[in-house]
Formats: C-alpha cells, sequence, structure tokens
C-alpha cells in the first residue's frame, strides 16, 4: 500500500484537530457529540469535503492492521483513541452519510 501522508486529508485534520482533540470527553461527553457539534457548526461545503476526506481516508486505511490507523488517526490531530477499526468507521460514516438528514 503506497503511504499517503496526513496532508492528504485536510479537513479530517482540521475536525480531528477541533472537535476530537484532548479535551473532547469533557466539551462533548462523546465522540459521536463532537461530530454532530461539527455538522452543526460546519457550512455544507465544510460537511462535503468531509465526507470525501472520509471516504478516501477508509479506502487507504482498509488494508492497513489497526495500529497503523490509529497512528495515521493521531498523526491527523485526533486526541480520542477509537477502540476498533468497527468503532472509527461507525464514527465516521455517521457524519460522512448522505442518508444521515442530522449530516445535511
Amino acid at each position: 500500500m503506497t503511504h499517503v501522508p496526513p496532508s492528504a486529508f485536510p479537513e479530517l485534520r482540521r475536525v480531528f484537530d477541533g472537535y476530537l482533540h484532548e479535551d473532547v470527553l469533557v466539551e462533548h461527553g462523546t465522540p459521536e457529540a463532537a461530530l454532530r457539534a461539527f455538522r452543526a457548526d460546519a457550512a455544507p461545503a465544510d460537511v462535503r469535503r468531509f465526507r470525501s476526506d472520509v471516504k478516501r481516508f477508509l479506502a487507504h486505511t482498509r488494508g492497513l492492521d489497526f495500529d497503523s490507523v490509529r497512528a495515521l488517526v493521531s498523526q491527523l490531530g485526533c486526541r480520542w483513541i477509537p477502540p476498533s477499526r468497527e468503532a472509527l468507521i461507525a464514527l465516521l460514516t455517521e457524519t460522512a452519510d448522505p442518508a444521515d438528514p442530522a449530516a445535511k
């Protein structure tokens, strides 16, 4: 698998750094609530960029071992530590799913 630098996911970096930072649990209670806050704060173009980054991130990390995925998530500014690949995918796709009325 070709190495892709964290800079390849600028919107993920912005959202992770701004919402899934070291105080995520104090400020939002859960990572899900933090991403709901992002959706509430974000312009539609920001949400579209986030969705695009999520799709590329998930495609890129599909073949990586989970420790490598966690390292990349950390490099992107996320201080929440995903307990599993499934939890990370669920968190990201909840926000990225265009069928989700809250994401519009």
